[in-house]
């Protein structure tokens, strides 16, 4: 059938256009983002790229997991297991906890009085704006009200963690994330950055339909690098995997970069090297490939 010769002809295309790093040396850290990446479509993490993760935790090789989401859903993908072994970026930056052979812990808020106004701003261009206030990655502060049930399906939280957005803006928050009901929130992100370029970064996901918002002084290759200072590694021995547009800074800041076949075009222009999508455990391949060298070569 044509429909389903073209089908062939697509993913012998993709594999064609793979490009998988060679490695003469383990590298000294890795770092994972996790939606569209580690996790498949599903928001899965499957088993084989558990057991890649695993394998490199016990050859002693730091994981680091950077991620635009809190503590509280990044705890649910990955377990509970994984988490307390893998050291984590959490909220593009803001907040990193160091595991070992890694140690440290950092957060960065937004600058006072900032958060109020760009939510402000928000409201006063989208009334309708869907709003998250990240504290330390577990509160946060919501305008949506969702039955428990709800609530714990998407924001991995139960109602106690929930607060209103003043009561959020009021604790020193870290990150605003802002949406608008699956769409297109480019003006938005226009807006903010015109007003607050000077003291935010303002981090398109998802096809432009959510907004990441954080201190300037926040990113996800910088929160690495201040954990790789306890061990003395450098980014430019570090292998790293993403996506989307919040994944450039790090992979542009690191040695190794590799992007998923299912990378936005922003993402490739980055990187050197091209793994297969995140529903082909991508990540797994290349750490399989990573963990064959000898083990005294590293």
């Amino acid at each position: 059938m044509p429909g389903q010769a073209a089908s062939v002809h697509n993913i012998i295309a993709v594999k064609e256009e793979l490009r998988l790093p060679v490695f003469h040396k383990m590298p000294g850290a890795v770092a994972i983002d996790l939606d569209g990446t580690i996790l498949n479509s599903e928001a899965r993490l499957s088993e084989r790229s558990r057991e890649a993760i695993e394998e490199c935790l016990a050859r002693e090789i730091p994981v680091i997991i950077a991620t635009s989401r809190p503590a509280r859903t990044t705890r649910r993908a990955l377990g509970d297991n994984l988490s307390d072994r893998c050291s984590l970026i959490l909220m593009n930056g803001a907040l990193a906890l160091g595991v070992p052979p890694l140690s440290g812990e950092f957060r960065e808020p937004l600058p006072p009085g900032v958060a109020q106004g760009i939510v402000s701003l928000l409201h006063s261009l989208e009334p309708e704006v869907r709003l998250a206030i990240e504290l330390e990655g577990r509160e946060f502060g919501s305008n949506r009200a969702l039955d428990p049930e709800r609530l714990w399906r998407i924001n991995a939280a139960t109602p106690e963690m929930v607060m209103t957005v003043e009561e959020a803006l009021a604790r020193d928050p870290a990150k605003i994330a802002a949406s608008r009901e699956g769409k297109d929130i480019s003006d938005l992100a226009d807006a903010v950055s015109q007003q607050f370029s000077d003291v935010v970064s303002v981090i398109p996901a998802n096809d432009m339909t959510l907004l990441n918002i954080v201190s300037i002084r926040t990113s996800k290759s910088e929160a690495l690098r201040k954990l790789l200072l306890s061990r003395d590694i450098l980014l430019d021995d570090v292998l790293a995997f993403g996506d989307d547009v919040p994944d450039i800074d790090l992979l542009a800041a690191c040695g190794m970069p590799v992007a998923m076949a299912n990378s936005v075009p922003e993402v490739r222009a980055v990187t050197r090297y091209i793994t297969a999508s995140n529903d082909e455990d991508g990540v797994a391949i290349v750490l399989e490939k990573m963990l064959e060298v000898n083990p005294t070569q590293a």
